[in-house]
């Protein structure tokens, strides 16, 4: 199936490094809200994200070879390169947590394992159709990070840039592995069926991670504390069930993550972090990336 690439092919896919420091004596502990259990939330996150952004950069780069549209192969190249620098910035981040005796080290080298054994269970059409659906997932925690002002608000200045470039590189590459697995052949049941299993291993093995850093920090048994961070995620007027809704558009049918249209969203965040007058702009360093040619 051909996929017209409106947002990628308008906006293209620019990887751009920061080289951040992260000084875990010169940075608040708790750095969202101030809150133990809602920054070690995103501290889980962020363990999950260079073996995670491994296996969907080696999903992609599987079928390259066999895709024919240009733009598609230059959109490639754009996130293979981005899924890199954001591999690095948040191994910076995650040696922060180590130094902070969290076990960050431990924890990637669980998931590296449990990704390594999923490789070779799982064929490369699966493991595209589950890079697929945990790309869905980080769009839509992109686009809320960068529209929802209160995590501008919560956030420390320190770490905040971090996020929000990273949340903007999702939104610019959101479409790219769905095009590739279209546009080799993926079908509707497999990319469906997927989604489901992947959402449960996802919320399994962030649990427990959120489970094993709380407990490293002597936060697991403090009860009302923890419960009032999943009610700010998970509660009526939560962070993410307000997410639900483009979550399930997911399961339909004719659905392309360009649906989700976020073009005017990306230019006015490449202003004010890259723009003449943008908060990164002297911290950021472009990466070229390879021209890749069809086979």
């Amino acid at each position: 199936m051909s996929t017209t690439h409106t947002t990628s092919a308008a906006l293209g896919i620019p990887p751009r490094r920061l080289d951040m420091k992260f000084d875990a004596e010169h940075m608040d502990r708790y750095w969202y809200g101030q809150d133990p259990f809602l920054t070690l939330f995103w501290s889980s996150l962020s363990l999950l994200f260079p073996e995670g952004e491994r296996f969907f950069v080696e999903s992609v780069r599987h079928y390259r070879d066999q895709i024919q549209d240009p733009q598609l192969l230059q959109d490639i190249a754009g996130f293979i390169a981005q899924e890199a620098m954001h591999s690095r910035e948040h191994e910076a981040l995650n040696a922060m947590l180590d130094h902070q005796h969290l076990p960050a080290a431990k924890i990637d080298a669980q998931l590296h394992q449990m990704l390594t054994f999923i490789r070779k269970l799982a064929s490369p059409r699966l493991c595209l159709a589950a890079t697929c659906a945990l790309e869905h997932y980080t769009a839509l925690m992109g686009e809320q990070l960068l529209r929802d002002p209160r995590h501008q608000q919560m956030a420390d200045p320190k770490m905040l840039p971090l996020w929000l470039w990273h949340a903007l590189e999702e939104t610019e590459h959101k479409t790219v592995a769905y095009d590739v697995y279209e546009q080799t052949g993926g079908g509707y049941a497999l990319r469906v069926g997927t989604m489901a299993l992947t959402t449960v291993i996802f919320f399994a093995f962030t649990a427990y991670t959120q489970v094993r850093m709380l407990q490293a920090d002597g936060q697991l048994g403090k009860v009302r504390q923890n419960l009032r961070g999943l009610n700010y995620f998970l509660g009526p007027r939560g962070l993410f069930i307000g997410l639900t809704g483009k979550f399930f558009d997911y399961f339909k049918p004719g659905f392309h993550p360009r649906q989700h249209d976020t073009d005017a969203l990306v230019l006015a965040w490449r202003e004010r972090l890259f723009g003449e007058q943008g908060v990164l702009r002297d911290q950021v360093k472009m990466v070229k990336t390879r021209t890749v040619q069809a086979a």
